[in-house]
């Protein structure tokens, strides 16, 4: 075998185990699923799980990083456009929102990106706290936070760190519950069906609806 086909070899074993990975641990949980599931489960070894993870933790933490990191990298590069466009002028609230969710949208409505599964995966998470995979988030999340943050604070200069925090919390909510909502149809209602433009205007006006909206006195 020539080293070219032995790292495509290599490479697909890696792509299959996180594949398989994925696929378990929004069926049944992280803490659920062991190695020798997903060994057996991907038609794999222990000296390849060995090989290119090493541990249950890291595999989890390259199943999440190969969904996430290209996520994050658009919606910073879109942001980036953002403020080049407004210059030495605050950014729009809603170009500002749109940065961050038309990413997840496009990614969420494509289907040859392979992320229903990792949704999936995502929402089991939140209701199943694992906490070397939350230090994981956090550490992974902080730089998005940060620049967003600093984006909306300069497109919404009245809001206070508290308010800001809020209404971010509440725009993520929205967004994930709207993509894990895609493939439900709500009681009395026609099946949804929506394109990447429609949901993201709608996300963005709700959003920045909710960023002007005043506080109850």
């Amino acid at each position: 075998m020539s080293r070219t086909a032995h790292k495509d070899s290599e490479g697909d074993t890696r792509e299959r185990i996180l594949e398989v990975a994925e696929k378990l641990f929004a069926e049944h949980g992280l803490e659920r699923v062991s190695i020798r599931d997903i060994i057996q489960a991907a038609h794999a070894n222990l000296g390849a799980i060995n090989y290119h993870f090493g541990t249950k933790q890291k595999l989890i933490a390259a199943l999440f990083e190969r969904r996430l990191i290209p996520l994050d990298q658009q919606r910073l590069a879109a942001l980036d456009a953002v403020e080049k466009a407004a210059g030495n002028q605050a950014p729009k609230l809603e170009a500002v929102l749109e940065a961050f969710v038309r990413p997840a949208v496009q990614q969420a409505l494509d289907p040859s990106s392979g992320t229903a599964t990792f949704r999936k995966l995502m929402a089991r998470s939140f209701m199943e706290p694992n906490p070397a995979l939350a230090r994981l988030l956090h550490r992974h999340f902080e730089v998005v936070v940060r620049r967003f943050d600093a984006a909306l604070l300069r497109a919404m200069p009245g809001l206070t760190r508290a308010d800001l925090f809020w209404r971010m919390h509440l725009t993520v909510g929205a967004l994930h519950h709207s993509l894990m909502m895609m493939d439900h149809t709500p009681p009395g209602h026609p099946p949804i069906r929506t394109s990447v433009e429609t949901h993201v205007q709608r996300l963005v006006a709700f959003s920045a609806a909710g960023f002007h909206a005043p506080l109850p006195q």
